[in-house]
């Protein structure tokens, strides 16, 4: 059995052991899956979204706190961690972050839509695949509407297919992250498996605007 030892601990941390109490639905483990990991995850995706809140979205900053938000979507992860696959601590704080992440940017991107069209949200964000990235086909949606069927677009997918689109669209991680964080069985079947996702989100989006 291999154990992950911190060196700040006092004796070794049986990591997949802990994730599997936690998947079912051990209170302890999810706790101490939390007092393990939260810290870094907390810096990983401060780091990643202050900057942008700063200088992109002033507006959102002064009432946006990466602390309180993250800990309370951290926490809702916890209860549902079937997606992830990889099988060590790196991979597993780096799909924590990921997923954190996302979950952060739908509220965001929800206010901006909402500011955009100058009424209040109707549209209930779960998953976007919105970011700044200039092939992110969502970053040229410019109504709620447009967000809401890039939304149900993605909402097709099973969670796994969901993280990997998303990451690539936005270039947030690269094939061997997700290789590690996603369980893929190599590099070149996470690439295939994006390119046959990305196909798939063109038909759906292509469906939803033809029908």
């Amino acid at each position: 059995m291999i154990y992950y030892v911190d060196p700040q601990d006092t004796e070794p941390f049986d990591f997949l052991a802990v994730l599997a109490r936690a998947r079912d639905n051990d209170r302890e483990s999810m706790e101490a899956l939390f007092t393990r990991f939260y810290p870094k995850v907390q810096r990983l995706v401060h780091i990643n979204l202050a900057t942008d809140l700063r200088i992109n979205r002033p507006w959102m900053a002064a009432r946006f706190s990466t602390g309180d938000v993250v800990q309370e979507v951290f926490r809702s992860i916890l209860t549902d961690l079937s997606s992830f696959a990889g099988t060590n601590e790196g991979a597993f704080a780096g799909y924590l972050a990921m997923v954190v992440r996302n979950r952060i940017l739908d509220v965001i991107r929800f206010h901006e839509a909402a500011r955009r069209d100058g009424r209040r949200g109707a549209v209930p964000v779960e998953d976007s695949g919105l970011a700044a990235a200039e092939d992110d086909p969502a970053n040229a949606a410019a109504s709620q509407e447009e967000l809401k069927r890039f939304h149900e677009a993605l909402n097709e997918f099973p969670e796994r297919e969901r993280l990997l689109i998303r990451a690539r669209l936005e270039k947030s991680a690269t094939f061997d992250e997700l290789t590690e964080r996603l369980g893929y069985s190599s590099v070149s079947v996470a690439r295939r498996a994006f390119y046959d996702a990305q196909a798939k989100l063109a038909t759906f989006l292509g469906n939803s605007e033809g029908g």
